[in-house]
């Protein structure tokens, strides 16, 4: 199972602050949307700049515009860009093809999706390399998470290709671990905690 770490609120330089302490912890280094909106996709060549062999992902949530968007995202230096599962399926196949032009990958987030089983069978056929089981912030709020979601697909599709995010925090992930997904995104729990290091080692 790879860990990818989430950062929304942080700066891009408490980012590369955070990577020269605990990167070598972190599978999958995400440049969270709210980043993005605030520092541009500049904030995506910094980081790869600083650490080229980390995996970076940006997560445009790119919902129209795929060649585009997508082509914006690797070009900033991004190895995996996210496109909404609710895109129409022009739009994801169009992601899907500049990913192929450019050797990188794409995740396809299910957030908000009614029918995310059903889709994933399309997605497969597309050849869309991972599938994010997301449960939104907003939600979260509530006590809701990804586990009910990951358990229909996990009967499904098994583990394979699937991430998993929204509230994820160590006791979740114990629950979580049983379905074998293949990649767990976590954000909140570690910004929050006091020792970044002891809580990676916790969700590990």
């Amino acid at each position: 199972m790879k860990l990818q770490v989430a950062f929304d609120l942080q700066s891009s330089d408490e980012v590369l602050k955070f990577l020269e302490k605990n990167g070598d912890l972190i599978d999958i280094v995400e440049i969270g949307t709210p980043l993005i909106m605030k520092e541009g996709v500049k904030s995506i060549q910094k980081i790869k700049k600083n650490y080229p062999k980390q995996t970076v992902l940006a997560d445009l949530k790119i919902m129209d515009a795929g060649l585009l968007e997508a082509q914006i995202g690797f070009d900033a230096g991004a190895d995996i860009v996210t496109v909404l599962g609710l895109a129409s399926k022009k739009t994801l196949n169009s992601v899907k093809q500049t990913a192929v032009k450019n050797g990188r990958k794409v995740m396809v987030d299910m957030i908000n999706h009614p029918y995310p089983e059903k889709k994933w069978k399309e997605l497969m056929k597309m050849g869309i390399d991972l599938c994010c089981l997301h449960t939104a912030n907003d939600d979260t709020k509530d006590g809701e998470t990804p586990l009910n979601d990951l358990k229909r697909f996990y009967n499904l599709h098994g583990g394979e290709n699937i991430a998993v995010a929204g509230g994820i925090n160590p006791d979740l992930i114990r629950k979580i671990n049983i379905f074998h997904p293949e990649v767990v995104i976590v954000g909140g729990y570690i910004a929050n905690s006091r020792n970044h290091r002891d809580a990676l080692l916790e969700i590990h």
